[in-house]
């Protein structure tokens, strides 16, 4: 049995509006601070991508707070003054900007334990502990930074995750969604950037895979989105969808034509832990919870189902949660990523599944054209390729006879699947 998971962003959709988002969002914070447009340029987002930070929502808070560790280590003789932060933003306005590395912020977070927020914290915190500040500069830093970094899923609290989902959203599907009221009158960064990576030959061979060859597909995402579709249709009726699932995995489904896919993205995840109790940032990528989930949705189709059984398999041993097709011949599993976290949590899923006595073979694919992401995936991966069509392609020619496959691009130079994973 071959099951094929899918990432969705720099996988299937070239992700123009998340890194929009970003862009929007920074730039408004450092603009407030007097310093212009200072977000992130596009090969710094591939590097906090690199090391674990692939959520925007963890990405904007540490950018912003590297912009006030910057500015005070090049003003240490700043006076200011604990205040929301938007106000206390307001206080830099007098100084210049001092330079910006953000890749230097990024790599002191590295070796930190912890999830991609607490590990920014911590750095942030220490960063400041160096430089002679005055007393009550020092502790309106680490308020402010407590404020970005505390829990940016914490949607009620968030100020910048709630910033960034009226830009990507848009003021109207913002409102819709949450239930507040927009600050601004913004059209959505998703519907008016975003891309498919997907081509028309590429999505006809995949339909083929499955429909000829008996592979079995899971669309596996942190994009936020609606609660799992087999319990209701949320959105033919969007007004009963519950307040702060945002469809935005099912937008990317609809943009690449394959809304019928199991799809097992952050409002599921969100939905599950409502069930059992935990906190969802537990049990999403790079957690195994999520990828099994996703393997297991991919075999049956059900998706409340397989959250369910993926976390009692991996809570209580429950092997009984193992779908009987699985038992009944061994699975190759492919994982097309862009992202370490994924492949990590594929990993132990497919661990898992071992130890419960579930032949399983792991096929990790990464997607990158190069650049420290390619270099991150590299050691974990059996193939790092330069973009989905490439690995469609490469898993095609290795399921179907020969015949019938069409590999069009070669492997990574420098980089040969070994025989077995």
């Amino acid at each position: 049995m071959n099951v094929l998971l899918f990432d969705v962003d720099g996988v299937l959709v070239d992700d123009r509006g998340y890194r929009a988002g970003i862009l929007a969002t920074v730039n408004y914070y450092s603009r407030l601070m007097g310093q212009g447009d200072r977000a992130p340029a596009p090969d710094a987002i591939d590097f906090f991508h690199a090391h674990g930070y692939t959520n925007e929502w963890d990405i904007c808070p540490l950018a912003i707070g590297a912009l006030i560790a910057s500015a005070v280590r090049s003003h240490p003789e700043l006076e200011l003054a604990a205040a929301p932060l938007e106000a206390f933003l307001l206080q830099f306005r007098p100084v210049g900007a001092g330079p910006i590395d953000y890749r230097e912020w990024v790599a002191a977070t590295r070796e930190r334990p912890g999830q991609p927020s607490e590990r920014a914290l911590g750095a942030l915190t220490d960063a400041l502990t160096d430089l002679p500040l005055p007393g009550p500069t020092r502790a309106a830093c680490q308020s402010a930074l407590a404020e970005l970094l505390t829990d940016p899923y914490d949607f009620a609290h968030a100020q910048v995750t709630r910033l960034f989902q009226e830009h990507v959203l848009g003021s109207s599907l913002f409102e819709e969604v949450y239930r507040i009221r927009p600050r601004f009158d913004l059209p959505s960064l998703l519907y008016d950037e975003d891309r498919s990576a997907l081509s028309a030959p590429a999505r006809s061979t995949l339909l083929d895979l499955v429909a000829r060859a008996g592979a079995r597909m899971c669309v596996y995402t942190a994009r936020p989105s609606l609660p799992p579709s087999d319990l209701a249709n949320w959105l033919i009726d969007s007004s009963q969808a519950p307040v702060g699932f945002s469809p935005e995995a099912e937008l990317a489904l609809q943009l690449i034509d394959l809304s019928e896919t199991p799809l097992i993205a952050m409002g599921r995840m969100q939905w599950l832990a409502a069930q059992v109790g935990a906190k969802v940032e537990y049990l999403t990528k790079p957690a195994p919870v999520q990828a099994l989930a996703a393997i297991l949705a991919a075999v049956t189709g059900h998706e409340s189902d397989s959250l369910r059984a993926a976390y009692r398999l991996i809570s209580e041993g429950d092997s009984a949660s193992v779908p009987v097709a699985l038992w009944r011949e061994p699975a190759d599993v492919w994982v097309v990523e862009d992202a370490v976290l994924g492949i990590h949590a594929a990993m132990g899923a497919a661990d898992l599944l071992r130890k419960r006595g579930v032949t399983t073979r792991l096929h990790p694919l990464g997607i990158s054209a190069g650049g420290p992401k390619a270099d991150a995936l590299a050691g974990l991966c059996e193939a790092v390729v330069p973009g989905v069509d490439q690995a469609i392609d490469y898993i095609a020619a290795r399921i179907c006879p020969p015949s019938t496959s069409n590999p069009s691009t070669p492997l990574r130079a420098g980089l040969q699947p070994p025989t077995s994973n």
